[in-house]
């Protein structure tokens, strides 16, 4: 081949050029003939992979518990159709030296027969499933009854197999065939569905969870996961303390113990749905195989009928606990959306006002400028009367405008934060000039790192607080408390204002100059007049609530606002 190369490569000039389309063909055949192989060892080797599998699990099944028929129905359901050919021969492969190691014992008609993997009248059964029926539904959900009505047609199909093949036993002459009866076929089937049971499940639920879960670090995730320590402390420990009173028991107190195993798969379903049941399933049917001291033990028989029968219901009840769950969850995170979006569109009004705010100052610095300039043109022919006057209005105008481009925006609150803002701003102002003394208290850790719209909501439900606080009347002492913290992933911020009424002030409606301070607040911090109920609406936003307290002349609003969801491990959650 490489001779062939360098030939060609000598002749490069003598040779024409060959058309861009061949070319292209060309090279897509040298791209498909290179990734061949690596398709073939793909296929390959989950042969032998199967292959070893079924043969692992043929050596620890039992007469009434067929695991490789769980591996069957497991691999049909979650691998492609191109590599189902690999399966088929990878059961060929175990069925075939078996048959072919009893031909003596019982003739070359059953060879033939017993020689036809199971899994070849199922993949039929199964091509149909899926062409009309869908098996994932999401990260956490499955077609519990596509996977049941899957594990029943292939018990069902299996035992039929397993009743013809018993059929063509080839017998010693004068002895009789075995016999073929309803109990046999029942047996037959029950095995089937039973070890389908115990591994299809467990299976489909591993492999969602390694899809659902990061691509690093799945078996820590998957060890350090919830439904594995309920399991091990729930299931597996109750289920090893049955055992042990099942060996030391006799009687109908064993088959008592047996049945009670499926009591904790109960548990289990109810706390992680069908995942749970697959699970405990697996461990209760296994625990109960354990606990067979004979071969076909008519008691061990009669207790797995009767835990199939409770898997199966557990399953579907299972599932619609998952689907309940994944609804909750699904109508949970459409709700921290849309308090997102509420708290992003009060984010964005703050911006704004910010930007009206710098627009007004700005606008009132052209007016001085201007008014400076025309002055300084006209002093010669004015009075100085008049001059005074104009300059007067001119200052008035300018702190009328900064007043409030204050109020849209306060300069503190750009400069030095909410903190400062509350202890000497425009919020202390207004305090003082309702005549009330002020005190303001920070405590806590935290309360610099939430998030900016967390800053801003707050300073703007304190001036809305402040003035409610001040329709109850003229106040001679205000304290402002302010907390930060941290819990579990989310920080948080409490406030509460208390406001202590003057001396021998009645809570009685007053006359209308008690409005004054009131009205100055709401002028001075640009405030709307917001009632309890709309204050508590704002809190809700960010995941708090309002507390209200009269208690004599004092009156009390403590409110809650937690981080923004940006911000916050739950909303990093929501978006997995």
């Amino acid at each position: 081949m490489a001779a062939h190369d360098e030939c060609h490569a000598g002749h490069m000039t003598s040779v024409p050029r060959e058309p861009e389309g061949v070319t292209a063909t060309m090279g897509k055949n040298t791209m498909g003939e290179a990734f061949a192989p690596r398709a073939w060892g793909r296929h390959v080797a989950v042969c032998m992979a199967y292959a070893f599998s079924y043969a692992l699990l043929r050596d620890i099944s039992v007469s009434h518990w067929n695991l490789p028929a769980g591996l069957r129905v497991a691999c049909l359901l979650l691998f492609p159709y191109r590599y189902w050919p690999a399966l088929l021969i990878g059961e060929m492969i175990p069925v075939d030296y078996h048959a072919w190691h009893c031909v003596d014992d019982f003739g070359w008609r059953w060879s033939v027969l017993a020689g036809v993997p199971p899994m070849l009248p199922l993949m039929g059964a199964v091509a149909w499933a899926k062409r009309h029926a869908r098996l994932l539904l999401g990260s956490h959900q499955i077609n519990m009854g596509m996977l049941l009505g899957v594990i029943l047609a292939g018990g069902v199909l299996t035992a039929i197999g397993d009743a013809i093949v018993l059929m063509a036993v080839q017998v010693p002459p004068g002895e009789a065939y075995p016999p073929i009866d309803t109990q046999i076929i029942f047996g037959y089937f029950l095995g089937n569905y039973l070890g389908a049971l115990a591994i299809a499940p467990t299976v489909i639920a591993i492999y969602l969870w390694q899809m659902r879960a990061p691509a690093v670090h799945h078996d820590i995730q998957l060890w350090r996961s919830r439904l594995v320590k309920d399991t091990l402390m729930g299931v597996l420990t109750p289920l090893l303390v049955l055992m042990g009173l099942v060996f030391s028991s006799q009687g109908d107190s064993m088959q008592v113990f047996r049945i009670a195993m499926f009591l904790p798969v109960v548990w289990l379903t109810s706390r992680h749905g069908w995942q749970g049941a697959a699970l405990g399933g697996t461990l209760a049917s296994l625990a109960v195989t354990m606990t067979s001291s004979m071969v076909r033990d008519p008691g061990v028989i009669q207790a797995q009928a009767l835990i199939a029968f409770a898997i199966t219901t557990l399953l579907m009840l299972g599932s619609r606990i998952a689907h309940q769950v994944h609804t909750e969850y699904a109508t949970h995170m459409d709700t921290l959306r849309g308090f997102q979006l509420a708290q992003q569109g009060l984010y964005l009004e703050e911006l704004r006002l910010r930007q009206a705010a710098d627009t007004l100052e700005n606008i009132g610095v052209t007016i001085r400028d201007n008014h400076n300039r025309l002055l300084d043109r006209l002093r010669h022919v004015l009075p100085s009367n008049e001059e005074r006057t104009y300059s007067k209005q001119v200052a008035l105008a300018q702190h009328e405008m900064h007043r409030l481009a204050n109020a849209l925006y306060p300069r503190g609150w750009r400069e030095r934060g909410v903190p400062a803002t509350l202890r000497e701003g425009p919020f202390a102002q207004a305090i003082h000039q309702a005549g009330a003394g002020y005190q303001c208290e920070l405590s806590g850790r935290g309360l610099s790192q939430l998030a900016p719209d967390v800053h801003m909501a707050l300073y703007r439900l304190a001036c809305e607080v402040l003035v409610y606080v001040l329709s109850h009347g003229r106040m001679q002492d205000m304290h402002l408390q302010l907390r930060g913290g941290h819990t579990r992933g989310r920080r948080w911020v409490v406030m509460r204002l208390t406001g202590k009424r003057a001396l021998g002030y009645s809570t009685a409606p007053g006359p209308e100059m008690d409005e004054e301070p009131r009205k100055q607040a709401m002028t001075l911090l640009g405030a709307s007049g917001l009632g309890i109920s709309s204050i508590r609406d704002r809190t809700h936003i960010y995941g708090g609530d309002v507390h209200l307290r009269e208690m004599g002349a004092s009156v009390s609003v403590t409110l809650l606002l937690h981080d923004s969801l940006r911000s916050s491990a739950i909303h990093r959650s929501a978006s997995r």
